[in-house]
């Protein structure tokens, strides 16, 4: 990813694509199994790529990460802040220090005391960081970032709140990370995120319903998920009873959310994830839920070099939130 300024407004370029497929369990809730195969993977990903790149951005999952909002004096130095951060991520760790890998974030002045500040600590188990690393040096890369997922797709957010005129800064807008087995669900106000939540839900559930409705094989049914021709009764057998029980998931996690901001009204909701791209299912979700829904792409707005098959990107994009949200971390 590049960027440029185009007439007093930042312009981001996809200078390389490719996707690889990776064999069902290897990679089980989000933790590697198999590290060997998924470094081969990441360096087929690259070759195919084109891309010179070596110094590569990875993310936990949301629910691999503890995160605790705390409250330091203003004016200290850094040194001074990265001693007081240790101090304090000793206390609200569960785990021994020495067990976790941790970084903060200071948010700004606190509302309440002006002579204090907030402070974001965000912590994953050592071990889920170092698998993360491990695969990328496997694939032939340099691990330079481990981020959280969700803070990923806040990068991609902030970006589609400047070009996304739907997206309105003043509303509450929500994205639905829709991936094989959990549904994150991101709530935004005034472009920050403000609550997010795992669902223990998602596409794999959908493809387990084609297989024993059809029986087919898991292949099979991940290609009539995505793209095959919908046999007789398969939108009312299959499909609309997924989409209901996933609408009843995310009303659920929307109701959370409004009971603890006073009914705060949701504007629009957007899906990502593998999901996202079973054919018809943001209408199927509106229908639900009577809220704006569309299926989201984080590249709509940008230019891409003369190597990438846009065509094949933009099938793919609303399952890339999270990759473009760390192609973008140098630039916010």
């Amino acid at each position: 990813m590049s960027r440029a300024s185009v007439r007093g407004q930042w312009q981001y370029k996809v200078e390389a694509f490719a996707v690889s497929a990776i064999p069902e369990g290897v990679v089980e809730s989000k933790r590697i199994n198999d590290p060997e195969v998924v470094g081969d993977a990441i360096r087929d990903v690259v070759t195919r790529s084109g891309t010179s790149a070596k110094r590569a951005a990875a993310a936990v999952s949301g629910s691999a990460i503890i995160t605790r909002v705390i409250q330091l004096p203003a004016g200290l130095s850094d040194s001074e802040m990265e001693a007081m951060v240790a101090l304090e991520a000793d206390q609200h760790i569960p785990q021994h220090i020495d067990e976790v890998r941790y970084d903060f974030d200071v948010l700004g002045v606190n509302a309440v005391n002006a002579d204090s500040v907030d402070v974001l600590l965000a912590a994953s188990r050592g071990d889920v960081v170092d698998d993360l690393m491990n695969v990328l040096e496997v694939g032939g890369l340099i691990p330079e970032v481990v981020d959280a997922e969700p803070y990923a797709v806040e990068h991609c957010y902030q970006l589609l709140m400047h070009d996304d005129n739907s997206a309105s800064m003043d509303s509450n807008t929500v994205i639905a990370d829709i991936s094989a087995r959990t549904m994150d669900v991101h709530v935004f106000r005034q472009g920050d995120m403000v609550h997010t939540r795992e669902h223990a839900i998602g596409g794999n559930q959908l493809t387990s319903d084609i297989q024993k409705t059809y029986g087919l094989g898991y292949d099979e049914a991940e290609k009539q998920k995505l793209h095959g021709e919908a046999p007789d009764g398969y939108d009312e057998m299959v499909v609309q009873p997924f989409v209901k029980s996933l609408a009843q998931e995310l009303r659920g996690a929307l109701r959370i959310y409004q009971a603890k901001e006073e009914g705060a009204a949701i504007g629009q909701i957007f899906l990502v994830g593998g999901c996202a791209n079973v054919p018809g299912i943001a209408a199927l979700v509106e229908q639900e839920l009577k809220l704006p829904v569309k299926v989201w792409d984080p590249f709509a707005k940008m230019r891409f070099s003369k190597k990438v098959d846009i065509d094949r990107l933009r099938a793919q994009a609303p399952a890339l939130a999270v990759a473009c949200g760390l192609a973008l971390w140098g630039y916010l």
